[in-house]
């Protein structure tokens, strides 16, 4: 399982979602890539990337509400990005 780096954590907002500023804007991730920390532990799914190009923020959901008492600001986050489905002729 190869690991990129996301970004630090920016912000949790009052409706549990993590926001976070993502570190390498050439390697933006996709909705749906799996989130984890430094100890391999899952966090969640991306579900938006908002916010202008040359600084985006990924928006997380958190698998469960215990994680949110972990995470704290500045915490470095990585993703796991998914394989891509060629499709080819039919």
């Amino acid at each position: 399982m190869t690991l990129r780096v996301l970004g630090t954590i920016y912000t949790v907002t009052k409706s549990n979602l993590v926001i976070v500023k993502i570190e390498n804007v050439e390697k933006i991730p996709r909705i749906g890539d799996q989130v984890f920390n430094a100890n391999n532990d899952y966090i969640g799914r991306i579900i938006d990337v908002i916010g202008p190009i040359s600084s985006p923020f990924a928006v997380l959901r958190p698998v469960k509400q215990s994680i949110l008492s972990m995470l704290k600001p500045s915490t470095l986050l990585f993703y796991k990005p998914r394989r891509s489905v060629e499709r080819g002729r039919r």
